[in-house]
């Protein structure tokens, strides 16, 4: 009796024995999942911004010569357009009233020119003589834009022009380089005895050179009226003093007063994606609650530095400048030495399906996934598209709604295995 007792409860624990292992071989495994569903993709960071003071600005003269008058103090107020200094443009305006007599010549010899060669051809000495004077012409309007590129080289050099007014000078110079040496072969054909053409075509060749060379002059005499080009202060004069304004050297300093200016260091690793003209998320966190307005990179250095992260690590950073756009924020200006969070926005698209970069894995060279169906895994091949911080957008091959192993890692996962969510 005892006996079959002991052979009674023995067969009760294999069974139970194997009832669990048939169990433990059924049951689900417990892993973390999610969700997938369309939503609005996003690959942002943010940087630790200080307000900073006024920019200070140089202001170079665009012509050069004798100064006649200094119109403003150092340390007084300036808006822009308000004039600095005047250099004197008589010797300007006297080679301009030289060179207008001699436009209008070329237009009566133009005319007469014109009247003439409706009956008869032009006599050839006259057109080599003619063609000698437009050479001449084309030597001395060569000579002046090369001056004129010489001193726009200094000013961009100093900052005070852009590459394009160089690259209109250089422009300017190579046409009439150009043009001197059309202007040599041409009077070769003449000589030659080859008849290219009338004496009127030529004085308007002549008149064109001269009036282009008017324009350059007109605008050199504007040029001696130097103005401010930015509102604030002036902080310093060199041109006070003097009396010859040479373009090479700044005739005034000035400080914005007017204008805030927020400077963040953003990682080598990051600042390929940001670029001049950008709009950013500007956050001033405040004892109410943070105050958030747009502003827009306006400069972006082209040299790294080395900068101590806030757990003392040091980094290489890249300085970028950002102006504020205060308007309809509530905020009516930012104190010097403000901290202020810059949110930069380097990629965003709505209906995006994302997953956790953990979700996934290679397998044969294709980028796989694993979801659950019907409460089993099942591996599928997905199409990637950008990176973000901690997902990765998928463009094809899950839908919406789908779930997803977050762990693609996890010993346990093979098809068909049954899948339950932490």
């Amino acid at each position: 009796m005892k006996k079959s007792i002991k052979f009674i409860i023995l067969g009760l624990v294999a069974l139970t024995v194997v009832a669990g292992g048939a169990y433990a071989m059924m049951a689900p495994v417990t892993m973390p999942l999610t969700m997938a569903y369309n939503k609005a993709a996003e690959l942002a960071f943010t940087e630790q911004g200080v307000v900073s003071a006024g920019q200070v600005v140089s202001v170079y003269p665009l012509a050069q010569g004798s100064l006649l008058s200094v119109d403003v103090q150092e340390g007084q107020p300036i808006r822009s357009g308000d004039v600095i200094c005047v250099i004197d443009a008589e010797p300007l305006r006297l080679r301009l009233s030289e060179l207008q007599a001699v436009i209008r010549s070329y237009e009566v010899q133009m005319k007469t020119a014109e009247t003439q060669e409706k009956s008869s051809s032009a006599v050839n000495a006259d057109r080599i003589k003619l063609q000698n004077a437009l050479i001449e012409q084309s030597q001395r309007d060569l000579a002046r834009a090369q001056e004129d590129l010489e001193r726009m080289e200094l000013l961009y050099e100093g900052g005070a022009v852009s590459q394009s007014d160089v690259e209109n000078a250089r422009a300017l110079a190579e046409k009439y380089s150009s043009a001197l040496t059309a202007s040599r072969h041409e009077l070769t054909v003449i000589t030659a005895g080859a008849n290219t053409g009338g004496m009127a075509e030529y004085y308007q060749a002549l008149i064109d050179s001269a009036e282009a060379t008017q324009k350059l002059l007109e605008q050199e005499i504007g040029n001696c009226t130097v103005k401010a080009t930015v509102s604030g202060q002036v902080t310093r004069l060199p041109v006070s003093g003097t009396n010859v304004v040479s373009a090479a050297v700044p005739v005034a300093e000035i400080t914005t007063i007017d204008a805030t200016l927020i400077e963040a260091y953003v990682s080598t690793q990051d600042v390929d994606y940001v670029k001049a003209g950008d709009t950013v998320e500007l956050v001033l966190k405040r004892r109410e609650g943070d105050v958030r307005f747009p502003g827009t990179v306006t400069q972006v250095d082209t040299t790294a530095t080395t900068r101590l992260s806030t757990l003392g690590v040091e980094e290489r950073k890249v300085k970028v400048q950002i102006s504020p756009i205060l308007a309809g924020s509530g905020v009516e200006s930012l104190g010097i030495g403000y901290s202020i969070d810059v949110r930069f926005l380097l990629y965003k698209e709505d209906n995006k399906l994302t997953v956790p970069k953990s979700a996934l894995f290679r397998d044969g060279g294709k980028d796989m996934l694993w979801v659950v169906r019907d409460g089993k895994a099942q591996a599928i091949q997905v199409t990637l598209g950008m990176e973000l911080r901690t997902e990765t957008v998928v463009e094809s091959g899950l839908s919406d709604g789908d779930v997803v192993v977050t762990d693609a890692n996890n010993g346990a996962l093979k098809d068909g295995v049954k899948i339950k969510g932490e």
